[in-house]
């Protein structure tokens, strides 16, 4: 009897924990495409944004599932957790396509985009069908659909958040071109080419990048 009770107020709290409602500024943390934000090096984004006032809300989306907009869906279903006015973003890769589509309904204070991932409705029409990106695209995504480019960019100019842009110098030449591109296409939108860095949230120095935004 004693330890039924014990699981029951255990599932209690664990349900409670889960549905939270953050009341004070908060920065909503998603992954790039097959990782989790329960790795140490978001978890570490998350803590300079804590030391900044504004609470780390951790985004976990199901990658298996291979559809775009399922994952906008999924981190959609997040926003409930955050009833504060002020609110902020952070993705890398995939994760900050994903950020950037929700900033365009959330209207937060900034965004912070890493690497941003190529993958708008845009990008993949403009590519011929045998170009690479266009088959790994295929691979991952099937024909799935995705967002298109140009209205994340007119709702988010609405807005006039802050988007920053982070992208490597040794990044491939599809992603240097895509946060250039969004760089000059949002009204508000600021690009810092992070030198000697590649694709990859791990690499030396990319870390500093995004505390040194946080901060500001």
């Amino acid at each position: 009897m004693r330890l039924w009770l014990v699981s029951l107020i255990a599932f209690v709290f664990s349900v409670s924990a889960k549905n939270v409602i953050a009341e004070e500024p908060c920065v909503f943390i998603l992954s790039g495409y097959g990782s989790s934000t329960s790795k140490e090096l978001y978890q570490k984004i998350g803590e300079e944004y804590k030391k900044a006032g504004i609470a780390p809300l951790y985004i976990e989306i199901d990658w298996a599932t291979g559809d775009i907009l399922d994952y906008i869906a999924q981190a959609r279903s997040y926003m409930v957790k955050c009833d504060a006015t002020e609110k902020y973003f952070y993705g890398f890769s995939m994760g900050g396509l994903i950020a950037l589509a929700l900033a365009a309904e959330e209207a937060p204070v900034s965004a912070v985009v890493s690497s941003i991932a190529p993958f708008f409705e845009e990008d993949i029409e403009r590519l011929a069908w045998y170009s690479p990106h266009r088959l790994y695209n295929w691979w991952l995504f099937g024909n799935s659909e995705s967002i298109s480019e140009k209205d994340v960019v007119s709702s988010v100019n609405e807005s006039n958040t802050k988007v920053v842009l982070l992208v490597g110098s040794e990044e491939k030449e599809v992603m240097l071109k895509r946060s250039k591109s969004l760089a000059k296409e949002l009204s508000n939108g600021e690009l810092e080419i992070m030198k000697g860095i590649g694709h990859g949230i791990s690499q030396t120095g990319h870390i500093s990048y995004i505390v040194s935004f946080v901060e500001d």
